[in-house]
């Protein structure tokens, strides 16, 4: 099975933003040139795991490696929030960026059909 590509577009985007607004790779919390997608399968994967050794643990009542297997899958889901928080950091520093002279949008916008994909 083939993993769809669930991050290239934005990776796309904010690297041709971030050109547009002058933002050094620095000023970025994000490593673009980075295969982002991998990055984010890798840690579900692990988290993927360590949530069956917790299922498996807990099944035959081991509390010690309940407990430990907890530790784990919070490592993962906190190394998940924060290659989020990146993103959406770096989302901030370009779409508010005073590099840049953004315009204003209109009240009631809608984006249009058009740029979504079905």
């Amino acid at each position: 099975m083939t993993k769809p590509n669930l991050l290239q577009n934005i990776k796309k985007a904010l690297s041709v933003l971030a050109d547009k607004c002058d933002l050094t790779e620095d000023q970025l919390a994000v490593d673009y040139s980075l295969d982002l997608d991998d990055e984010l399968y890798e840690e579900l994967n692990k988290l993927a795991l360590i949530s069956q050794a917790l299922q498996n643990a807990l099944a035959d009542g081991d509390m010690i490696a309940v407990k430990a297997a907890l530790v784990m899958c919070r490592i993962c889901t906190m190394n998940l929030r924060n290659f989020f928080s990146d993103i959406f950091d770096d989302i901030e520093s370009i779409g508010w960026s005073d590099n840049y002279n953004w315009p204003q949008i209109p009240d009631g916008y809608q984006l249009p059909e058009k740029y979504l994909l079905s």
